[in-house]
Parts: structure tokens; C-alpha cells; sequence
């Protein structure tokens, strides 16, 4: 993975007819987008103006990052996958070619959980969608669930991880990121209200981005709240008068935060244990598999 932006990409970005203010710009969004994938675009936006390429969260400058982001993957200068947009998916149930391929395919797919015989139990809940492929690394690597909630959420949706959590006899604890503005802090306790209503077993929450003090802290930039937000009187009276998307923060800080969250959790010694008997049992597991394998 790369981690910063190379002299042969400045020289593409020059040759895919960038120029002026444009070039400034893309070879900006170059090295924000290297140093930090995956991110969303928005994420890219705020780092932008951040850096004094854009003079402010305006909707036309929102517009300008997107064109010149677009242009910089279509050239091929910038990755597709470093891009994060999970609303829009593509369904289709698992297929192989043949049963040589379906071996090759769950041979690689096993994973022992851990989480079982760990002591604590981490569940991260994301308000936006965007921001859940930008934990979802961290995640992955620890294989912890993430949970997007795309605003607020059914009945449904909020008993499914209730009976999960019922499930679980050892202490749960939740990470959970969203915007810092009436409606995000709202969402937030909707989500974690409705929780306590349903779920039988205590829980401790701790909202890790973004919060009043992190706008000063990564030095934000502060949003004003919408007057029209019905919850806005009461955002004002608790929080101030300034706000923050928690795409704001940079990619990797998020991450950071969530890899020290979910650490803390982990005993040394006993995930190193397991690591030893999940890659036995996996190796167990491959030479079964290889039994089976058709001859070609």
C-alpha cells in the first residue's frame, strides 16, 4: 500500500492535461487520497479545504473535488477501490466454475473466531455507510461486526442486534461513530435507546468521532448548525454552536482510533494462541480439501 504520492504520478497527473489551479488541485487530492485510502469523498472534500485548495465547504467547491477525483481514477492515476461508496451494491448468489474452484474458494475462507473465547466482545456501529468502508479495514483485521446504520433505523434492524447481544454472557462493548450536528447525535440515541429497550444485557457505549473536542483537536472545520432541524435548540444548549461530520477527520485517524478501541479488548498472549491453533486447524482443514480435489 502506498503512502505517499510518487514523482511518476505527479508526472501523469501532469499528462492527463491538468493545468493552473487544476493541477494544484489534483495533485492534492493525489497525495490526501494515497496517504489516506480508503476514504470517502467527502472525507477528501474537507481534507481539501483543510489544506487551503478549496476556500470553503461550499456546494460548487463540494462539485470541483468530485470532477477532478473522477478524472484522476479514470486516468488511472488514483485506484477505484480507494474510493469508498457502499450504497450501491451488486447482488448475486456464490457460483464456481467447477469443484476445483469451489475448493480453492473455501480453503482460503476460513477464519476461527476468536471473539468466542476472548473475554470481551466489541460491536462498531457507524451511522453513515461512507464511513463503514473506512473502518471496514480495522474491522476486518480483528473480525469484529460493523454495523452501518444509514441514518435512523427499524424496529427491525435494532432487534436483530439486540438478539445478538442477548446471545453473549461476558461484557459488550460498543464503538460508535457519526456526525457531531442535531440530527447525528440524535440518531445516535435513537439507535442506542431502542437498544437498551430490547437487549436484556448491559452494555457500555463510547462515541469515538467525532465529539466538541476533536474539532479542536485534528482543528476541524466547524459547520453551523441547521436552524431548521427541529433538535436544533437543543443541540445548541448541550454542544455549541459548532458542528462536524465525522468524515472530516482523516481516514487514518479513524482507523487509529478504532484499532486502539478494539486492542484494548485483546489479551497478547491468548490472541497469539489462537492465531497458532486457527492456522492448524487450517491447515488441517487444506489437506482435506486437497484429498477431495478433483484430478484435472
Amino acid at each position: 500500500m502506498p503512502c505517499q504520492l510518487t514523482r511518476e504520478s505527479y508526472q501523469h497527473i501532469i499528462e492527463a492535461g491538468f493545468r493552473g489551479e487544476n493541477l494544484l488541485l489534483a495533485s492534492g487530492i493525489a497525495s490526501i487520497v494515497v496517504e489516506n485510502q480508503p476514504l470517502t469523498l467527502r472525507s477528501v472534500f474537507y481534507q481539501v479545504v483543510s489544506a487551503g485548495l478549496k476556500p470553503s465547504t461550499d456546494k460548487i467547491h463540494y462539485k470541483a473535488v468530485g470532477r477532478v477525483l473522477k478524472r484522476l481514477r479514470r486516468q488511472r492515476i488514483l485506484s477505484y477501490s480507494w474510493i469508498v461508496d457502499s450504497m450501491r451494491s451488486t447482488y448475486k448468489p456464490s457460483s464456481w466454475s467447477g469443484l476445483t474452484d469451489y475448493v480453492e474458494t473455501i480453503q482460503d475462507a476460513y477464519r476461527k473466531d476468536f471473539w468466542r473465547e476472548l473475554p470481551n466482545y466489541v460491536h462498531v456501529i457507524a451511522e453513515k455507510d461512507a464511513i463503514a468502508g473506512v473502518l471496514h479495514p480495522v474491522t476486518d483485521k480483528y473480525d469484529v461486526r460493523l454495523s452501518p446504520l444509514r441514518g435512523y433505523v427499524s424496529d427491525s434492524f435494532v432487534y436483530s442486534i439486540a438478539e445478538t447481544w442477548n446471545r453473549i454472557e461476558k461484557p459488550i462493548h460498543v464503538a460508535y461513530f457519526g456526525d457531531f450536528d442535531p440530527s447525528g447525535m440524535n440518531i445516535e440515541q435513537d439507535c442506542k435507546s431502542r437498544l437498551r429497550e430490547l437487549c436484556d444485557r448491559d452494555f457500555t457505549w463510547v462515541r469515538l468521532g467525532v465529539n466538541a473536542n476533536q474539532i479542536r483537536e485534528y482543528d476541524l472545520l466547524p459547520l453551523v448548525p441547521k436552524k431548521q432541524d427541529r433538535r436544533y435548540q437543543r443541540f445548541i444548549d448541550e454542544h455549541g454552536s459548532q458542528c462536524a461530520e465525522v468524515d472530516a477527520i482523516p481516514a487514518n485517524e479513524l482507523r487509529g482510533m478504532l484499532d486502539r478501541f478494539i486492542h484494548q479488548f485483546i489479551p497478547q498472549e491468548e490472541w497469539e494462541r489462537l492465531q497458532a491453533v486457527e492456522a492448524i486447524e487450517k491447515q488441517t482443514f487444506v489437506n482435506t480439501l486437497q484429498a477431495l480435489r478433483p484430478s484435472r
